[in-house]
């Protein structure tokens, strides 16, 4: 009898076994529900920022569109973090900034010795500006003026943080000698520069920025131009920004374009995923319901087929498929 019962345990021990290593493997991929139905995870930010509706906006068109599968977009802290839930299966598409994203994939900076070897390119989307902002009368009007001044470069392991840190840094500044830069959110940063507490204000965002737009609309608001220098020191170092300008028209006030970097935005997917699966949802976006998806957000409204392919990280088979058969990539 003993020996029966040891026999059926070891069944048991063994089936558990191979259901829970099922599972792990299938969470990649999507979970499948008790009706069949694959569940699909979209990691986007918090909720008051652009990735959020956009994310929103993905999902609904991927679940109409897509037989058998819901797709759902989830707020999260950010690009970090959306990297890690990759990672471990939790997702299956995530919105990053491309500085987080390149960082992720090559196992650089906050991702040191922890490369994220499945996260693959679905597609750029639009660019964040950076934008450095002033009052009248600072005596601010390059970045290599921000030398001694008190700057809110964002909130602690923020992607504005980490563009802040980029930006200083390729202008030579030392943060801990050079800058005394506050890990300030752009509210507490604003409230800050109001308060003159700071000197200056960086937040990397699509325009037009409803944060700037309410600064604008209470303050004497300057936005610190990039010298050529300054522009290409950045570029040098830093292969997923690009040069970029804030139009005069972007805001209020603005008496001339102001010149500046420019980081992507990025959907990144799961290496695990089908190479046919994922070419189906990026025809879905960028082909078949695109005016719908660029309505998702102001920020969206620079998307183009021609920018797709612009990522520092390998493209998904899936997605690769697509930009050739568009002509976008040889």
């Amino acid at each position: 009898m003993k020996k029966y019962v040891s026999i059926l345990l070891i069944l048991l021990f063994t089936v558990i076994t191979l259901v829970a290593c099922s599972d792990s493997e299938s969470s990649a991929e999507g979970e499948v529900d008790e009706s069949g139905v694959t569940q699909m995870k979209i990691a986007t930010a918090t909720t008051s920022g652009a990735y959020y509706p956009i994310g929103g906006v993905m999902a609904s068109i991927l679940s109409r569109e897509m037989d058998g599968y819901n797709f759902t977009a989830e707020a999260t802290g950010g690009s970090q973090e959306n990297a890690r839930l990759l990672d471990s299966g939790q997702i299956q598409f995530g919105f990053f900034g491309a500085d987080s994203f390149y960082a992720a994939a090559n196992g650089l900076s906050h991702f040191e010795g922890n490369e994220i070897e499945d996260l693959r390119t679905l597609a750029r989307i639009y660019g964040n500006h950076v934008h450095i902002v002033t009052l009248e009368g600072t005596g601010i009007e390059t970045v290599e003026d921000l030398e001694g001044k008190r700057v809110a470069i964002g909130a602690p392991g923020s992607g504005t943080a980490n563009k802040a840190e980029e930006v200083l840094t390729a202008h030579g500044f030392d943060l801990e000698k050079d800058i005394n830069a506050q890990y300030l959110d752009f509210a507490e940063g604003s409230d800050g520069l109001a308060d003159g507490i700071v000197d200056a204000v960086i937040i990397s965002v699509g325009i037009p920025s409803g944060n700037v737009q309410e600064l604008v609309a209470t303050h004497h608001m300057k936005l610190v131009k990039f010298s050529e220098e300054g522009t290409q020191a950045v570029l040098d170092q830093y292969p997923y920004y690009s040069e970029g300008v804030i139009p005069q028209d972007a805001y209020d006030g603005m008496e001339e374009d102001v010149p500046t970097v420019i980081a992507a935005n990025e959907i990144g997917v799961s290496a695990k995923l089908d190479e046919d699966f994922v070419y189906e949802v990026t025809k879905l976006l960028f082909e078949d319901h695109l005016d719908e998806f660029k309505a998702s957000h102001n920020a969206m409204e620079e998307l183009e087929l021609e920018i797709l392919p612009d990522s520092p990280v390998p493209y998904h088979p899936g997605a690769e498929k697509f930009f050739k058969e568009q002509g976008l990539i040889e």
